[in-house]
C-alpha cells in the first residue's frame, strides 16, 4: 500500500482516487459482513430458511387506584404552583433590576454633580 502511494505521490488526485476507493472497499466489506452476522442471528430454524422475528407492540391501559389518583391530582396541583410562583418571581427579578437601574442612574448624577463642581 506505501509502494503505491510513494509511486503516485506526483500525482496527488491519483493518490486521493486510490485512497477514496480503499475506504469505500472497506465500508462495503465492514457492511456486507455486518449483514451476514445479521443472517445469522435471523436464522432461528436452523435449516436454512430465513424467518425474521417481529417484536410486537401492544399496548396496555393501566388503572390507577384512587389513592393514586389523587397523588396525581396533588402533584399536578404543585406544577401549577411552580408555574404561577415562576412567574411572580420573574416579575419581581424585572421591578428589582429596575430599581437597581434607577439606583445607578442616581449614583451618575452625583459623580456628574461632584465632577463638574471639581472643574
Amino acid at each position: 500500500m506505501e509502494e503505491i502511494l510513494k509511486t503516485l505521490a506526483p500525482w496527488p488526485l491519483a493518490q486521493g482516487i486510490i485512497i477514496g476507493f480503499l475506504i469505500a472497499a472497506g465500508g462495503i466489506w465492514a457492511m456486507r459482513r455486518g449483514l451476514q452476522d445479521n443472517n445469522k442471528h435471523s436464522d432461528a430454524d436452523g435449516d436454512g430458511s430465513r424467518t425474521v422475528r417481529i417484536k410486537q407492540v401492544v399496548a396496555v391501559r393501566v388503572e390507577h387506584t384512587d389513592e393514586e389518583k389523587r397523588w396525581q391530582w396533588e402533584a399536578y396541583k404543585q406544577l401549577g404552583h411552580l408555574e404561577t410562583n415562576s412567574f411572580e418571581m420573574a416579575k419581581h427579578a424585572e421591578d428589582s433590576v429596575d430599581l437597581l437601574r434607577e439606583i445607578l442612574k442616581g449614583i451618575n448624577r452625583l459623580a456628574d454633580t461632584r465632577f463638574n463642581s471639581r472643574q
